[in-house]
């Protein structure tokens, strides 16, 4: 089971990086897989809650049937989520307070059920994702610090 951890500073506090990063309705701002969520609802999901998800990763147009699994405000959210094929994901996103700013961690575990997307994972797949994980947190930074600018609503506001 592949397992993704990064972590990076964002310019915000923790209630605001939470509350930004556990609404699905904004992943497609600043993470590249994500093509978009339904419903969307553009606030943060609380445990229980369910949604779907249409990525778009190494080459591959997906659809992900998410369910929360745990919250706790402002410091952990965490989500699995399931896809026809029978692969599963799960998503945990951590927040620390960290010099006036929030230390985000992002864990994400995935297995890959059919035998030659399993192939493909292993040969470009993890890369691929290593790769947009790192745009995304350099895109999610980047919004925080426009929106030190722009005032406190900013970074929930599309670009």
């Amino acid at each position: 089971m592949p397992l993704h951890t990064s972590r990076t500073l964002l310019k915000a506090t923790p209630q605001d990086a939470f509350d930004y990063l556990t609404t699905p309705a904004c992943w497609h701002e600043w993470h590249p897989a994500s093509v978009g969520t339904e419903p969307d609802t553009r606030v943060p999901q609380p445990k229980g809650a369910a949604f779907e998800e249409n990525i778009r990763t190494a080459g591959f147009r997906r659809r992900l049937s998410w369910r929360v699994v745990e919250v706790r405000r402002p410091f952990l959210w965490e989500a699995v989520a399931t896809i026809n094929d029978g692969s599963s994901v799960c998503l945990r996103y951590e927040f620390a307070p960290d010099n006036g700013g929030t230390a985000f961690t992002r864990t994400l575990q995935y297995t890959v059920k059919p035998l030659w997307l399993r192939l493909i994972d292993t040969v470009i797949g993890r890369f691929r994702i290593r790769m947009e994980t790192t745009s995304a947190l350099r895109r999610l930074q980047q919004r925080f610090e426009q929106a030190l600018v722009a005032g406190p609503d900013a970074v929930a506001r599309d670009p």
